[in-house]
């Protein structure tokens, strides 16, 4: 079963900043649930080591700096995919988010994943 949501959040600095972030969950320990990651030389694939032992696997698939990701992610038996779309500049970043999830059935909510991912990132910023 696959669900899906779509997100935006404003943050109050420049677009550079808010994908350097995205780029790396262990910058700042910026994401809590993450104690450790691996990102390849090219920056394309990283293994994220949660605070519980679990594994995520994410591949992008395209990223373009400071404007756009995409990438899908495998973490046990949940699987999705997501687009990460910057805009604006100076110093404020409009951030629009499409995220979709399948693997766990009705328990599956993309919306509360994400929306948990961008408050961890909105309290690294300060935004």
């Amino acid at each position: 079963m696959k669900k899906s949501c779509v997100l935006t959040r404003t943050f109050s600095c420049d677009p550079g900043r808010v994908w350097l972030y995205l780029s790396n969950p262990t910058m700042n320990h910026w994401r809590r649930d993450v104690t450790d990651a691996e990102i390849s030389a090219d920056g394309m694939h990283v293994t994220e080591i949660g605070s519980d032992g679990s594994r995520t696997e994410i591949t992008f698939t395209d990223k373009e700096k400071p404007r756009r990701m995409t990438g899908s992610f495998v973490h046990g038996k949940l699987k999705g995919s997501f687009t990460f779309i910057l805009l604006g500049g100076g110093d404020s970043t409009s951030l629009e988010c499409t995220f979709e999830v399948e693997g766990i059935g009705l328990f599956t909510k993309p919306q509360k994943l994400l929306e948990g991912h961008l408050d961890m990132l909105s309290q690294a910023l300060g935004a």
